[in-house]
């Protein structure tokens, strides 16, 4: 709903004029981020008493602890820039300012930037993670593959998205045409 049929409408919150390629995004990258929380979660508890196929606890593996440690710091960060982005761009809209082509497309990287670093951090996490946790009785191969699904969206294809948010920070205006879809 564009910001002056919500004002008729009677709909005062800012969030029902948020941009809908800021807002419809945002559901979906946010489920991506969460499944990839649900699967660091999950992966805590699973390594927590396991021991690698060499005998070794994991607890007493620095490298394990050390993806753990950047997964968990990865995930985090994303959520961060996710939840940063969505309330500049309410902010915005709320002090009544127009939410250009260009702070669309900024918005959008960064959506599509913290889905895709996150699905990185599970990689590195399931990676770490030994054979036993493809089993279909392992909930972290579903978690993994989820995620991965989350990516093939359209919305999280970053290739129009990144060239887009490119061009228009140099000061070019990017062509009519699917660089502007989504955005």
């Amino acid at each position: 709903m564009d910001g002056s049929l919500a004002a008729e409408s009677g709909l005062a919150n800012p969030a029902y004029r948020l941009p809908f390629s800021a807002a419809f995004p945002l559901g979906i990258t946010a489920a991506v981020i969460g499944i990839c929380e649900g699967a660091l979660a999950h992966h805590l508890d699973y390594q927590r008493s396991r021991v690698q196929i060499t005998g070794q606890a994991v607890k007493d593996d620095p490298y394990v602890l050390y993806a753990i440690s950047d997964a968990a710091a990865e995930i985090a960060a994303s959520r961060a820039a996710l939840l940063d982005n969505i309330c500049r761009i309410y902010d915005a809209v709320a002090a009544g300012q127009e939410v250009g082509f260009e702070r669309r497309a900024v918005g959008r990287r960064a959506q599509a930037a913290a889905a895709w670093r996150a699905v990185r951090a599970v990689d590195e996490i399931v990676a770490r993670s030994g054979g036993n946790a493809m089993r279909l009785d392992n909930p972290i191969q579903r978690f993994w593959r989820d995620a991965h699904v989350g990516l093939t969206h359209a919305i999280h294809v970053p290739g129009s998205v990144f060239h887009a948010s490119a061009l228009t920070e140099i000061g070019v205006e990017p062509p009519h045409g699917p660089m502007r879809s989504m955005i």
